[in-house]
């Protein structure tokens, strides 16, 4: 996977910070937008490293199937993404009452930094530069936080459906480009 192909993806991951921002963003959570910038930042650096170092060691034990595998990944966590679109209004509220702690931030960032994890994993199994990924994931994470908030109170509730429907689409096409061998 060259730097295109990882920017891309870095910002289909972010797109969960971003839709998830839109909605901190209209609750009117300016006193805490650093915090919240800062922790989803330093998370989603941490978590795909955490998945690429899984992955690289199990690559080791199933190297003939890891193209396949983590393609697998990549398409099993788009159509979770795209599923995930869907989650009733009051669920997103009530996740949303955590913002007021740093407890509840992390716990926040760890549950959207899950797909992190994965495609950490699918990708330590093709040997991607781990740095490096973790640094796109970050600053695409970061800067889409910073702008969910900013923007999220002139956002309309059904935009952030449109947004994960489109990561988790992304994401497919992705794992399709790595099947076929395309040179993006």
């Amino acid at each position: 996977m060259d730097t295109i192909e990882l920017i891309l993806l870095a910002i289909v991951i972010a797109s969960n910070n971003l839709s998830f921002s839109f909605g901190l963003g209209a609750l009117n959570t300016k006193t805490y937008h650093l915090r919240i910038v800062f922790i989803f930042t330093i998370v989603e650096f941490t978590i795909p490293l955490v998945g690429l170092f899984i992955g690289q060691l199990v690559s080791s034990f199933i190297e003939t199937y890891s193209d396949i595998a983590g393609g697998l990944i990549l398409v099993a966590f788009g159509v979770y993404t795209i599923i995930s679109a869907f989650r009733t209004k009051k669920e997103r509220q009530e996740s949303l009452e955590f913002i007021t702690s740093i407890k509840g931030l992390f716990l926040i960032a760890l549950g959207l930094s899950l797909d992190n994890l994965l495609v950490g994993f699918s990708l330590g199994l093709g040997g991607i530069h781990p740095l490096k990924l973790a640094i796109f994931i970050a600053f695409f994470s970061g800067l889409f936080s910073f702008i969910g908030l900013k923007t999220g109170k002139y956002v309309k509730d059904i935009f952030g459906k449109y947004v994960q429907i489109f990561a988790g689409a992304v994401l497919i096409a992705l794992a399709f480009i790595n099947f076929l061998g395309l040179p993006f």
